[in-house]
């Protein structure tokens, strides 16, 4: 079962929340938080608790760190709106293309023309946040924006049934230290918007409702400018319990319904194992939510990496199905040989003065042979290919692998972010079964628009099939 970790951290605490399950089902395991001084320690513990690493790692960075652009653009194919965002993107934003890490949402499609909602934030966040959780020995899988973990609670919440909900709906998530905004409609994410003040702060207010009353104003007014139609039909409540004493003067002052709802509720969770007050919205909405539509503010390089993870595990999995299949295989025509050997020994005796028959016989017992020698040097290769992909790393990206019969060589190109990585994969191959020689052909090194790395182009000599074996 897969097991999926999701991190936050914020002015007061770090926040985890440990999930299992797969696909679109997960169920929501446990949720701490830690002082915001015990972060590597804490991250280290969730290896020390489920004794392996997590499967999925999801890093959250608060709202308030990105800037968002609702934008309109003439076309629906999803490719050409993709190219479009990048060149508003790298026009627009006020940040240089290399400092920026972007991506983007649908909020409608209609006549031709999709609306999105662009979502930008600076390199040196994202690059602070993933660095502490390498420390930690995580590899982060998906980076998103905490208003993200509002929308999969939402959706959680509307697929229980349990409230009457009239969308679009403006969603207030009170945390200790910050209050997220999100303006839900037929299941997407209409607006977003995050404050720095949290219950820590209303509480030390006296007259913390109306100013609360007076963000959910600003959000409406964004969301007429942004959105044009778009009016606000309900507020949903949630976050910290103190929030239920502003749904009288919220409903009264805003002429609309307010309704309360239990964090925990959605979330099948009935006691937070937490050191202070928290929301759970946001951790415990991502651990349960579906991520093919959640947004991704991941570096590029992340991103490769994760789905070259992905294509060697499926790699690796198809070569041990096919090196089974070729086990079975050989099997089959082993036992297929035995039997024939058998008859050949019966017609040897009672044939002994037929001469054409004995060599058709005699034939037959080479082309066996002959095929099993083929088998075993097929078996071989597949092993070898496993191997190979066993030991191919993350840090390793295969680009050409080609194999030569007559010699018995693989030859694999690729590239490394350094050249000492080239050497510590030929020492790991060298040590793979069936391979007996590696050579270094060549390194290149050469800058590309992710940085600097080597390019390499390896000779793997394969054992003969009879040392192998």
């Amino acid at each position: 079962m897969a097991t999926r970790l999701v991190v936050e951290w914020t002015r007061s605490s770090l926040r985890l929340a440990v999930a299992e399950g797969g696909g679109v089902r997960w169920r929501l395991r446990a949720i701490q938080t830690h002082a915001t001084g015990e972060i590597t320690e804490a991250l280290r513990g969730v290896f020390k608790t489920n004794k392996t690493a997590p499967t999925q790692v999801i890093a959250v960075i608060s709202r308030e760190h990105v800037i968002t652009r609702v934008v309109k653009f003439p076309s629906t194919d999803r490719v050409e709106v993709a190219q479009m965002a990048q060149l508003y993107a790298q026009a627009q934003l006020p940040y240089p293309k290399e400092q920026t890490v972007m991506d983007y949402y649908t909020l409608s499609q209609a006549d031709g023309f999709s609306t999105v909602a662009i979502v930008a934030c600076q390199r040196d966040v994202i690059d602070r946040q993933l660095a502490v959780l390498r420390t930690a020995g995580l590899s982060v899988g998906l980076l998103t924006v905490s208003s993200w973990g509002v929308v999969g609670w939402y959706r959680q919440l509307v697929t229980a049934n349990t409230h009457t909900i009239k969308e679009p709906t403006l969603i207030i998530n009170v945390d200790d230290t910050r209050t997220d905004l999100v303006l839900m409609g037929q299941g997407r994410m209409l607006a977003s918007r995050s404050i720095g003040q949290g219950m820590q702060d209303w509480q030390s207010m006296p007259d913390s409702a109306e100013l609360v009353l007076l963000e959910v104003e600003r959000s409406r007014a964004a969301i007429r400018k942004e959105l044009p139609g778009t009016e606000v039909a309900s507020v949903l409540l949630t976050g910290i319990r103190q929030v239920d004493a502003w749904s009288g003067l919220l409903s009264t002052r805003l002429g609309l319904p307010v309704v309360t709802v239990d964090p925990s509720g959605p979330l099948n969770i009935s006691m937070l194992r937490a050191q202070m007050p928290i929301s759970p919205v946001v951790i415990g909405g991502l651990a349960r939510a579906d991520l093919r539509d959640v947004l991704d503010l991941s570096p590029q390089e992340v991103r490769q990496q994760v789905q070259h993870r992905r294509q060697v595990q499926d790699l690796v999995a198809i070569s041990a199905l096919a090196v089974g299949v070729l086990v079975l295989s050989g099997a089959g025509l082993g036992l297929q040989a035995l039997r024939q050997r058998r008859v050949a020994g019966q017609l040897s005796a009672i044939l002994q003065d037929v001469e054409p028959v004995a060599s058709a016989i005699k034939e037959r017992k080479q082309l066996i042979k002959h095929v099993e020698a083929l088998l075993g040097q097929r078996r071989a290769l597949a092993a070898s290919m496993a191997g190979v992909f066993h030991s191919t790393s993350s840090v390793i990206s295969l680009e050409w692998i080609a194999f030569e019969h007559a010699r018995r060589e693989l030859t694999l190109k690729g590239h490394a972010d350094s050249t000492p990585l080239v050497f510590e994969y030929m020492t790991r191959l060298r040590q793979t079964q069936g391979i007996a020689d590696v050579q270094l052909k060549y390194t290149t090194r050469r800058s590309t628009l992710t940085g600097e790395r080597t390019d390499f182009e390896l000779l793997l000599i394969q054992q003969d099939s009879e040392a192998t074996s």
